[in-house]
């Protein structure tokens, strides 16, 4: 290890090798950068899943940085961002899960990657009005649906990483995001 790797800035470290220092050295200092870096992000996905309770998504926000934590040893060095977000997910699926929302996450069946015929719709409506519309769509659907479609399109999650994050196999995130996206248009789509 050279002398400027010493002193090389925590911030132009990845996700990935702040991790590993985590892992490796119990680096709080490492933990506090991948806070910093993260934290923000998983609040307000946690925020939107939550139907906007901001007290209970920063409860999970903090959970889930404790459990990074805890786990610690047990990052394997793959994507981190995905190691948190398999985190979050697991949290949210126990709280519905506790909440008697068994039913709902089971109905955890709709969406797919957009078309080019999807993005008609978005270039038929202004951008204002058509994240309204598309906002309240999501209000009528199931906090599962929610959650998979922030996944892939407000987390910009892949469908490689949505499977890993939810343990289920590709197809079944693709036939989801499918019919998702399918029951969207048909509400979106001017006639």
């Amino acid at each position: 290890m050279t002398i400027s790797h010493l002193f090389k800035p925590l911030s132009s470290f990845t996700d990935d090798e702040l991790m590993q220092r985590v892992s490796e050295k119990d680096d709080d200092r490492a933990f506090g950068e991948l806070y910093h870096r993260h934290a923000r992000r998983l609040m307000g996905f946690f925020f939107r899943q939550l139907d906007k309770d901001e007290a209970l998504a920063s409860d999970f926000m903090q959970d889930a940085f404790m459990r990074v934590w805890t786990a610690r040893d047990k990052f394997a060095g793959a994507s981190f961002r995905t190691w948190l977000f398999t985190i979050a997910f697991n949290l949210l699926k126990n709280h519905y899960r506790h909440a008697e929302h068994q039913k709902q996450f089971e109905q955890f069946v709709s969406l797919h990657q957009p078309t080019t015929e999807d993005s008609k719709v978005i270039d038929q409506m202004d951008d204002e009005a058509f994240d309204k519309a598309l906002r309240q769509e999501l209000e009528h659907m199931s906090s599962d649906a929610r959650l998979l479609f922030s996944l892939r399109f407000e987390e910009e999650l892949s469908v490689p990483q949505i499977a890993e994050v939810m343990a289920i196999p590709e197809g079944t995130v693709k036939s989801r995001l499918y019919t998702l996206t399918q029951t969207l248009k048909k509400k979106l789509c001017p006639a």
